[in-house]
């Protein structure tokens, strides 16, 4: 199986004791995924990518519902606050993620705002490093329930109502629907765990 690193540890990781106890004998081996264009070139049988179902083709299924809203740390939120929301996304970075701009874009067309980012926006492929980055004041970012955590906690937090509800976790499949073996008794069982976080 492929998927980033953020759904992995935040996800996926605590559930995995379950399926180890389920299917004694099944080895498992998780790779790290950075894009949707490598989910479609992967080897592996079944990717994990977050979106929109207009994203994927056919060979994909959802796995669970995680919509997404702007997100910053405490300083930066204060100052979004007083900035409004649809100016400070037009004057602090916007940080994407590993579906490059499409996620802003989304979320702008929901807020009926313009798109136009200022050209200090910054990419981090790796989740867990977009996280950290957002917590060191360095932008706004798009997140989803998986940063719990740091909501919680105060380290982040969401800067507007506006979320891309829609938007969640999906299966692919790069080699086809896995019909038989370890890999079609990790799609039942998974979507299992999917259907109890919805």
């Amino acid at each position: 199986i492929a998927m980033q690193s953020y759904v992995l540890s935040r996800w996926l990781s605590p559930r995995l004791s379950s399926f180890v106890e389920a299917y004694p004998g099944v080895a498992l081996r998780v790779e790290p995924l950075n894009s949707l264009e490598d989910a479609h070139s992967s080897d592996a049988d079944i990717a994990i990518m977050w979106g929109t179902e207009e994203w994927f083709d056919a060979d994909s299924e959802r796995l669970f519902t995680c919509p997404s809203t702007p997100t910053a740390s405490k300083k930066l939120a204060a100052r979004i606050a007083d900035l409004g929301i649809a100016k400070a996304v037009q004057l602090l970075p916007l940080l994407c993620d590993s579906s490059g701009e499409r996620g802003w874009r989304a979320w702008h067309r929901a807020a009926g705002l313009a798109y136009s980012p200022c050209a200090d926006s910054l990419t981090f492929v790796d989740s867990n490093s977009r996280v950290q980055a957002v917590i060191d004041g360095q932008g706004i970012a798009l997140w989803d329930a998986l940063v719990a955590p740091e909501i919680e906690s105060g380290e982040l937090a969401h800067v507007s109502d506006v979320r891309l509800e829609s938007y969640g976790y999906h299966l692919m499949y790069p080699n086809g629907l896995p019909g038989t073996g370890a890999a079609a008794d990790f799609r039942r069982w998974i979507l299992d765990q999917g259907a109890s976080t919805d």
